[in-house]
């Protein structure tokens, strides 16, 4: 299923759940962040992805939100996310849900303008609330890690960039603020996370643009 038919089959299901139940609590969106980033491709260039976040309060409980759309209106795109793959994350007294890696099928640049962000709980009950994603992607490039001597150095030239230890599966360890010299994987990560990691990789981002680049994962020995 591809444009338009895609968009108007997400469009009915999203009416379909507002109108599934009535009397709970409508949910809350209190903050919302986005961030436009590129990741390398196996075999091709980079590519444009989305990452979307949004503090969502709920007085019926959180584990009452059923999923989270992503929808680009006149670009017939829309993301579906639910428990099985949105990233859920207590900060202080927020709870913020949303999903990384959103991208267009065919990998082309993400479109630029608004979209919208939806939270639907169990009742059917929605929120919604619309964010721009506006500029050009600078010229700078994604971070370099380089392992060498069992220390880690990362060459970046964005405001902030963090190291990341991923272990043989693929899946995150830890994310840190990558060092300013070589450093030992363990002063890094920690004892644990470094016995463990077996690729690494960094992300550079600025928060001035909502901007970031993730870089090619290298093995750590």
């Amino acid at each position: 299923m591809k444009g338009r038919a895609r968009l108007a089959a997400a469009l009915a299901a999203i009416a379909a759940c507002s109108l599934a139940g009535c009397g709970n609590k409508q949910p809350q969106i209190s903050a919302l962040e986005w961030r436009l980033e590129t990741r390398p491709a196996n075999g091709g260039p980079d590519y444009e992805s989305l990452s979307v976040f949004a503090s969502i309060r709920d007085e019926d409980g959180l584990d009452n939100i059923a999923e989270i759309w992503v929808v680009k209106d006149d670009a017939d795109l829309a993301w579906k996310i639910t428990d099985s793959d949105w990233v859920k994350t207590a900060d202080g007294n927020d709870t913020w849900f949303g999903a990384s890696a959103l991208a267009s099928p065919d990998l082309a640049a993400m479109p630029r303008g608004s979209y919208r962000l939806i939270a639907i709980d169990g009742a059917g009950q929605r929120v919604e609330e619309e964010f721009k994603v506006a500029g050009n992607f600078p010229g700078t490039k994604a971070p370099e890690p380089e392992v060498s001597g069992g220390k880690l150095s990362v060459s970046s030239a964005w405001p902030e960039t963090l190291a990341m230890a991923f272990d043989g599966v693929g899946a995150l360890l830890v994310s840190v603020k990558a060092p300013g010299s070589p450093t030992s994987l363990e002063g890094v990560f920690g004892t644990e996370a470094a016995s463990r990691a077996a690729l690494i990789g960094a992300y550079g981002y600025d928060p001035g643009t909502h901007m970031g680049a993730f870089s090619a994962r290298i093995k750590t020995r």
